[in-house]
């Protein structure tokens, strides 16, 4: 559930150059200074993390044992290989050399520490859910650790790739102390996060090079002198495209807003309303009024895009006033409704709400738009996206479809925004967790999304083409297809 950044100007910034001379190709030398602009932070502990600032924060000073790469596939982080025979028993084997900002080497027992810390009931972090399927965690030796599973589970690879399963030092998770590229030097709530190159850190690049290129990295929250936005809009885009020493970046994703429809209370327990606000959206107007160009409609209704392939349901949402009319009309409501809806102060949240509220008009449903600050959507107080009836949440890709079932919309998920609850969701649940056949858990895939279809909580109005804008001189960036998860090890500037 990551916060996008707010637009800022893209500006000039310092940097340090290196050309090689007789005709060489440029080479990377470290320095410099990269200003990154961004949000408040919500959390500092990793494994609390929430928004957008959070997270890039994470992917600079924590590793992971993997990372989800472009392909949307698990590639070696901290683990430089895995390996499992039934999908129950998996053994990572962990990368030589790897040590925390604090110079203390890296060993199975961190890992250990992390993993049962992410799974503890007791603290409930967001990805206890996500892990709740193992059994006992176990280091093999110094470099090698077990996950002993309770029922098999063909994508613990991806599954330990989530962004909060960052690799804590064992009795020292409260210190920020991470494996990373960059290490936390300062820190000035609602203003500004100072990163330091960890002297600690091993990798080198292909010539032998010291990684990470850059010195230094701002995470910063007043517009100036940045060299790097992300979650940028189509007109953000447009204004950046063609200008002086500015380029765009962007990648298909899962990014995805959900408008959610709570289930347990109010008039979007009945399923009948819910179907009535699904079949009164207008899902191709919502994409080409707000993101023309950098989003696709995918099935209107699941957090399960285009991008997962084979797994996605391929059935495009159509709207039909005349139904959902008479759909209101079953649930006591002939006459229309009324809802409040809560809309984070965003640019895209308040176009979708905007654009919705139309919609809902032409079948008799007066939305009134509660716009309330980011900080207070996800502050935990009255007015929290995990209380409102009706809300606009902006959530992240995540390496595997059965990630968002179970961190949102299972039984007692830890956000589940919607509080629904519906028991043959999930035993599908339980099923994809431990399918080892691919054409299997594609057909339960699909049954999946064909439940949420027909009874679930939740519209999704389109899923997000990821955009940053950049300094031409910056070099050595792949936009993350969640792009807060873009990683800056190998960034450096070029004339």
């Amino acid at each position: 559930m990551p916060r996008r950044t707010a637009p800022a100007a893209l500006l000039l910034l310092p940097m340090m150059l290196w050309a090689a001379g007789g005709g060489e190709a440029q080479r990377a030398r470290p320095g410099g200074m990269l200003a990154i602009g961004t949000q408040p932070l919500t959390n500092l502990d990793p494994h609390f993390a929430t928004s957008v600032a959070d997270i890039q924060l994470l992917e600079q000073v924590y590793e992971h044992l993997t990372y989800i790469g472009a392909s949307n596939r698990p590639v070696p982080d901290l683990a430089k290989s895995w390996e499992s025979t039934d999908g129950r028993t998996w053994t990572f084997a962990l990368r030589e050399g790897a040590r925390f900002s604090s110079g203390k080497l890296v060993t199975a027992c961190d890992v250990v520490a992390s993993f049962n810390r992410l799974r503890d009931p007791r603290l409930g972090t967001p990805a206890a859910a996500l892990y709740g399927n193992i059994r006992e965690v176990q280091a093999v030796d110094a470099r090698r650790v077990r996950f002993l599973l309770t029922e098999a589970n063909p994508e613990f690879a991806s599954d330990v790739g989530d962004y909060h399963a960052a690799i804590l030092p064992a009795g020292s998770a409260e210190q920020r102390i991470g494996s990373g590229p960059f290490r936390i030097e300062s820190y000035v709530p609602d203003r500004l996060v100072e990163l330091k190159r960890n002297p600690y850190y091993s990798r080198k690049d292909a010539y032998g090079a010291s990684l990470p290129y850059l010195e230094e990295i701002q995470l910063i929250l007043l517009s100036g002198k940045l060299g790097f936005v992300g979650g940028l809009t189509t007109e953000e885009v447009k204004s950046l495209s063609g200008a002086p020493g500015v380029k765009v970046l962007n990648v298909d994703s899962n990014m995805h807003w959900a408008i959610h429809l709570r289930s347990d209370r109010g008039p979007a327990a009945d399923n009948r309303v819910r179907q009535a606000l699904k079949l009164a959206t207008s899902h191709q107007a919502l994409a080409d009024d707000i993101r023309p160009g950098l989003a696709s409609v995918g099935n209107g209704f699941t957090p399960v895009g285009p991008a997962f392939g084979k797994y996605y349901l391929v059935r495009p949402p159509f709207a039909n006033l005349a139904r959902a009319r008479a759909l209101l009309a079953e649930a006591g409501h002939p006459d229309g409704l009324e809802i409040t809806l809560h809309i984070q102060n965003q640019a895209e949240a308040l176009s979708i709400a905007a654009v919705w509220m139309e919609q809902l008009a032409r079948i008799g449903v007066e939305v009134h738009p509660r716009v309330i600050a980011s900080e207070q959507y996800y502050g935990g107080g009255g007015e929290d996206w995990l209380k409102v009836d009706f809300g606009i949440t902006d959530w992240g890709a995540r390496a595997t479809p059965v990630s968002y079932f179970k961190l949102a919309y299972a039984t007692g998920a830890p956000w589940n925004e919607t509080h629904w609850s519906d028991p043959a969701f999930d035993q599908l649940i339980a099923r994809i967790d431990r399918e080892m056949s691919e054409g299997r858990r594609v057909g339960l895939y699909h049954r999946a999304q064909e439940i949420l279809i027909e009874r679930g909580p939740l519209i999704v109005p389109y899923f997000v083409k990821a955009a940053a804008g950049i300094r031409s001189e910056l070099q050595g960036i792949s936009l993350a297809s969640d792009w807060p998860r873009t990683r800056f090890r190998d960034a450096w500037f070029a004339r």
